[in-house]
C-alpha cells in the first residue's frame, strides 16, 4: 500500500518515536510491502526550519532517515496537467479516461513540471543534497505566503453573493487550469469537454476532488480557514493516487462530505491519526 503521512506525522515518528519508532515503522512497511509517498509539498514543509536559525532540528539528518524508509515520490504539481491531457485525448477519441501514473523515481523530478530536471544527469542525488541545493538557491520555503494567498482567494469566493452552479462553474475551473499549464483546446470544445469530465468523478479525479472539497468549505461559513489549512488543502491532490493518507479532523470531514457527493470512497482512504493507519497496516 502507498501511505501518505502529513509532514507533522513523519517528524513525530522520526524525532519523537510517536506513535512508533522509525525502526518499527520500517519493519511495518517492509513486512507488508508498503511504502511511504513523499511529495514536493511534504518535503518542503519538513525542510522549512532551514530558514530559521534558532531551530534545533537537524533537517539533513531527518531527511536522511526518511530516505532510508521504503518510499516513492509523487509528482503532485504535474497531476492537473497530466489528468487534463489524458482526459482531452480520451474525449477526442471517444474512449474512456485512463488512470494516470503521477509517480517518479527521484525527488528532483518533482521539482520540475516536465519531470526532466537538469540534475537528472546525476546518477546518485540523495534527498538531503537536493534539499540543500534548493535551499542554497533560495527555493526552500514560501509555503506560508502561498497559504496566505490561497486563503485570500478562498475568502473572495465565499464573499460572492450569488454562488455559481457547480457544474457550470466547473468549465471555468477547467479553463483556468488549462491556461495555468499552457494547454490549449478549441474554445468550442471547452464546455462539452468540461461537462464530460464532470459527468464521471473518476475522470480527472484529483481535479474533481479538489473542486468539490473547495466548495464544501465555502458553504461552511462558520469555518474560517487559516493559512496552514490552505496548505493542507493542497495535499488532497494526491489522495486519489494513494491508499491511505493522514488528514486533520476538519479536512477529513470535508473529504467525507465530498466522497458522499461524488459516490467515491475517498473517505475510506483518509485517517485522522498516524495510529489509525498503523492499525490498518
Amino acid at each position: 500500500m502507498k501511505i501518505y503521512f502529513d509532514s507533522k506525522d513523519l517528524i513525530n515518528i522520526i524525532e519523537k518515536s510517536t506513535p512508533c519508532s522509525t525502526d518499527n515503522l520500517k519493519n511495518i512497511l517492509n513486512s507488508g510491502s508498503h511504502e511511504l509517498v513523499l511529495s514536493f509539498l511534504t518535503i518542503m514543509e519538513i525542510s522549512e526550519p532551514l530558514l530559521h536559525k534558532k531551530v534545533k532540528s537537524n533537517i539533513m539528518d531527518l531527511l536522511n532517515r526518511i530516505e532510508k524508509l521504503p518510499h516513492t515520490f509523487i509528482h503532485s504539481s504535474s497531476i492537473p496537467r497530466v489528468e487534463l491531457e489524458e482526459a482531452f485525448e480520451a474525449f477526442s477519441k471517444g474512449r474512456e479516461y485512463n488512470d494516470i501514473n503521477p509517480y517518479v523515481s527521484r525527488f528532483d523530478e518533482t521539482c520540475d513540471l516536465s519531470k526532466i530536471p537538469p540534475t537528472n544527469v546525476y546518477i546518485n542525488y540523495p534527498l538531503s543534497e537536493i534539499v540543500w541545493d534548493l535551499y542554497c538557491f533560495g527555493a526552500v520555503g514560501g509555503l506560508d505566503a502561498y497559504g496566505e494567498k490561497l486563503r485570500k482567494v478562498f475568502m473572495a469566493d465565499r464573499s460572492m453573493k450569488n454562488q455559481p452552479n457547480l457544474k457550470d462553474h466547473f468549465t471555468t475551473n477547467v479553463e483556468r487550469t488549462l491556461s495555468l499549464y499552457g494547454l490549449k483546446i478549441p474554445s468550442t470544445k471547452l464546455t462539452p469537454f468540461s461537462s464530460w469530465i464532470y459527468d464521471n468523478p473518476s475522470r480527472c479525479p484529483s481535479e474533481r476532488l479538489g473542486y468539490e472539497v473547495w466548495h464544501k468549505m465555502l458553504k461552511n461559513i462558520t469555518d474560517i480557514p487559516n493559512d496552514s489549512d490552505m496548505e493542507d488543502y493542497n495535499h488532497l491532490s494526491c489522495l486519489p493516487y494513494v491508499d491511505l493518507m493522514t488528514l486533520d479532523r476538519r479536512m477529513h470531514n470535508y473529504v467525507a462530505q465530498a466522497s458522499k457527493s461524488l459516490k467515491l470512497p475517498y473517505d475510506s482512504k483518509a485517517a485522522k491519526t498516524t495510529q489509525e493507519i498503523l492499525d490498518r497496516l
